[in-house]
């Protein structure tokens, strides 16, 4: 049990993170709620600063890219968290569809276009991604008590944004989560969705690597946590 406890115990924290957050997601929206960006915010957070500790709490393949390219993951790793994190996001959004009786999918807003929508998910992705990134493997943040209130801020603040515009994902596991549960419902819009969230997600990477200061990289290649605490 320990063996396996030490090989899937990080990325297993990445499926019930994903799975909790997707569920919050499939019950706000599919109900309906106004209150849906705020929810999902809060529940973002608190699953922030319950895995952080575990397994740096990506929940979100565009932040688990963005981790390694930083030089706080290795390939191989960010692959094992990719699958757990869309298999937990499926789950969640299953599980709370029975629950709420509906399945929510993302869709293009009233009135926009695909490409107003997939540079909405880029450019929310590239601040989620960033945000991740200043306050989870910047050195100078390191033991700070409020990188899951940024997080889960960054979240709403998208959500309430440009939801209306592509559906606010931000997020592959998001995307790919709601559509498979929702039997591969518009699959295709929502695969454009991951992949400009992936988009977003390297290019907090690049931008993080031109503004940090050049110590910031010195241990590239070390194990990820070496930085701080919170991406484990």
């Amino acid at each position: 049990m320990d063996s396996f406890r030490r090989k899937f115990g990080k990325p297993l924290m990445e499926l019930v993170g994903t799975a909790i957050l997707l569920f919050t997601i499939q019950l706000a929206v599919g109900s309906g709620s106004k209150m849906a960006p705020a929810a999902i915010g809060l529940a973002l957070m608190a699953a922030v600063y319950a895995g952080g500790p575990i397994s740096g709490a990506h929940y979100n393949p565009a932040i688990s890219l963005a981790v390694c390219m930083r030089g706080k993951q290795s390939l191989n790793d960010m692959l094992t968290y990719w699958v757990f994190q869309i298999v937990g996001g499926f789950v969640g959004a299953l599980l709370a569809g029975v629950i709420g009786g509906s399945f929510a999918v993302l869709s293009i807003g009233s009135g926009s276009t695909l490409l107003q929508a997939l540079l909405a998910e880029v450019a929310y992705a590239f601040i989620l991604s960033f945000v991740v990134l200043g306050v989870a493997t910047n050195s100078q943040a390191d033991g700070n008590s409020y990188f899951g209130a940024a997080i889960g801020l960054t979240v709403t603040a998208g959500a309430i944004s440009v939801g209306g515009i592509s559906g606010g994902a931000f997020n592959p596991a998001v995307a790919l989560g709601l559509s498979f549960s929702k039997g591969f419902a518009n699959l295709g819009y929502s695969g454009f969705v991951a992949l400009a969230n992936l988009v977003g997600g390297a290019a907090a990477a690049a931008v993080f690597f031109l503004v940090a200061p050049p110590e910031e990289f010195e241990s590239i290649g070390a194990t990820a946590g070496e930085t701080t605490g919170l991406i484990a």
